[in-house]
């Protein structure tokens, strides 16, 4: 049995796919309201050259925020990149398929697992660098959630968080603005695409960049931890990172993806009417698995290598194990005929073993030849196959 405790997740479609197994993790929690309303807790990243609007809710980009797309790039421009984005999971549960599907509504609440997904605490926290000068004018950082999973510095190593200035600790700082929030689809109140029987995982998010004047400035780094809250284990796991990209204006985009670096990215056809203002040069966007999520080495469901010294797991070698790559890349069109939205929690899993919403495998003038037809658009862009 393949075991998955987390998984990393980086940057900035389409849908990127991985697969793996998640067991039954041992939980002592109160159980859910009943009486759980439609809510989220919303915030926003802009620590550098990109404004996201961020929500609480599996939607990690969300356009409900302001009515328009969620990230802008180049920040203050008024030209947006990406309309929204979420991941999604689908499993079976003692045979049935359940799943998370956020694309337009959420599919999950605020909060950690079993908790009040109303209470204040459960918002979405943001950090910055600059804080450490002045960190008792932040409730964030004096508020850092902790005791919900978000990563700080015990420098005293006392295990108890005592921010400064009145003690030693701070959050971690793994760039030069973080947020960090916790999520979960363990009340049926909150899922509202398809109506499935929740997973019952919780998600950990840390969302990062750096104020660089550098290509490091033009991105967003995402770090996802996915833990198994419930009592079942969660059989033929997959989990892709899922997007719909307007880059731009939203009727040229044309999209592709890279196999051997686990990429799907978004560009233009011909010049676009928003970038080509701008002088910025040629335009485009990408989502990059940095890091897959870890199982055993004998898993004979995937062709990765186990490399001699284990599986990298926020920052901590795992003898043993190895980290899975991009499994697929799928594609469908918002009200198209043929290669349109799923419609159920069926067609959705399908979708995120990079298979038509229908179960078949896309056709080769779509696919190619190669990778058992699960990558869509791979290749050069100025190819067949990227077009």
């Amino acid at each position: 049995m393949k075991i998955l405790k987390n998984i990393t997740v980086f940057t900035l479609v389409m849908l990127l796919s991985v697969s793996t197994v998640l067991e039954a993790r041992d939980k002592n929690v109160s159980n859910f309201s009943s009486t759980s309303n439609y809510v989220d807790s919303v915030g926003t990243f802009d620590g550098n050259k990109i404004y996201a609007d961020v929500a609480n809710n599996g939607l990690f980009l969300d356009y409900h925020v302001s009515g328009d797309s969620a990230l802008e790039w180049p920040k203050g421009t008024g030209a947006h990149s990406i309309f929204q984005s979420a991941l999604w999971m689908g499993a079976t549960v003692n045979g049935s398929i359940r799943t998370i599907v956020g694309d337009y509504t959420q599919d999950m609440g605020p909060g950690p697992w079993g908790g009040d997904p109303l209470a204040a605490v459960h918002r979405i926290y943001k950090v910055e660098k600059s804080m450490l000068a002045s960190p008792l004018d932040f409730a964030d950082f004096q508020e850092w959630p902790v005791d919900f999973g978000a990563p700080w510095v015990d420098v005293d190593g006392d295990g108890t968080y005592s921010p400064l200035p009145a003690g030693p600790d701070h959050p971690e700082f793994v760039g030069d603005q973080v947020l960090w929030f916790v999520s979960n689809d363990g009340d049926p109140a909150y899922k509202l695409n398809f109506g499935t029987s929740p997973l019952n995982v919780e998600i950990q998010t840390t969302m990062f960049g750096f104020d660089r004047p550098d290509v490091f400035g033009d991105m967003v780094f995402l770090k996802q931890l996915v833990i198994n809250k419930g009592s079942d284990d969660l059989v033929d796991t997959y989990m892709g990172l899922w997007s719909d990209p307007d880059l731009g204006y939203a009727g040229d985009d044309l999209v592709g993806c890279d196999v051997d670096l686990g990429m799907g990215y978004v560009w233009n056809d011909g010049d676009d009417s928003t970038y080509s203002t701008l002088d910025i040069g040629t335009p485009a966007a990408g989502y990059d698995f940095f890091q897959g999520p870890m199982v055993p080495c004998e898993d004979g469901d995937s062709e990765e290598v186990c490399p001699a010294e284990g599986a990298k797991m926020f920052g901590t070698r795992h003898p043993g194990m190895k980290n899975l790559k991009m499994s697929s890349f799928a594609f469908y069109i918002n009200g198209d005929a043929t290669y349109t939205d799923p419609s159920d929690e069926n067609e959705g899993y399908f979708y995120l073993q990079g298979l038509r919403k229908d179960g078949s495998a896309y056709p080769n003038d779509i696919a190619g030849d190669l990778y058992d037809q699960k990558f869509c658009f791979y290749g050069d862009p100025t190819q067949t196959h990227g077009k």
